[in-house]
């Protein structure tokens, strides 16, 4: 076999495969016993905007860039300058140990969504996590609380009892798709404990409500400690975090 041909085959090997890029000095970073949250885009862009605003309020340092191959292929345009669809990994030490995920897309096939989600839970697990919280948004429902109820799942019946009430949610019975189910069943395999949250979604996208609200269980769940903001302070926060990031 050929010198050429061994280059290419690895070469197309690694391209169906998501790249990680550590910053200086953190490939080897680990948060023992961290809770890990997930901040994606998805249904009212409930988790990516609930991220967002979690890391306006912490200090957080980041751990590490990813890219998949099975993005969407889209990009965005930053002062004339193009950004691919990439997710981030920070670390928070205080006031509590928690590594936090803030991504762009979610891969756009179901392949790509298991690559990619394998590889999250596995850096998860590399630097220290423990637990796996993911949130999404639920909608379709006729009727809507004020409050917007969260509805729960997870691997074992022991931590969802664990962490039901803590978040003042309901059990949930239906369909959950993307990453948020899929990481969730990622975690439990490993034995991590888990917990996926659904918060109901009105028509308006993004959903700032229904953000609220799994902010609200995300700084339960981690311990994070940090007053709850209004919605309109939400926006402000979340918005301005956003723009960071997907400009960087």
């Amino acid at each position: 076999m050929s010198v050429y041909y061994i280059v290419k085959v690895v070469r197309m090997q690694n391209y169906s495969e998501s790249q990680v890029y550590y910053e200086s000095g953190m490939s080897d970073y680990r948060l023992e016993g961290a809770s890990f949250i997930e901040g994606l885009p998805g249904i009212g862009l409930v988790g990516k905007i609930a991220v967002a605003y979690i890391l306006g309020k912490v200090k957080a340092k980041k751990i590490c860039r990813m890219y998949s191959p099975y993005f969407p292929s889209i990009a965005y345009i930053s002062d004339g300058r193009i950004i691919p669809n990439f997710t981030d990994f920070y670390a928070v030490e205080e006031p509590a140990k928690t590594i936090i995920m803030y991504g762009s897309a979610q891969p756009s096939s179901s392949y790509g969504q298991y690559e990619f989600c394998e590889k999250v839970i596995e850096l998860a697990e590399q630097h220290g996590a423990t637990r796996v919280f993911t949130v999404g948004g639920l909608g379709g429902k006729e009727k809507i609380s004020p409050r917007r109820e969260i509805f729960c799942s997870s691997t074992d019946k022991k931590w969802l009892e664990k962490y039901l009430e803590l978040v003042d949610g309901q059990i949930y019975s239906g369909q959950i798709v993307g990453a948020v189910g899929i990481l969730i069943n990622l975690a439990g395999n490993k034995g991590l404990e888990n917990l996926c949250m659904l918060v109901e979604i009105g028509e308006s996208t993004p959903d700032y409500f229904a953000a609220r609200r799994a902010a609200e269980a995300l700084i339960k769940l981690c311990g994070l400690n940090i007053e709850l903001d209004s919605v309109e302070e939400i926006m402000k926060i979340s918005n301005r975090v956003i723009s960071q990031l997907e400009s960087s």
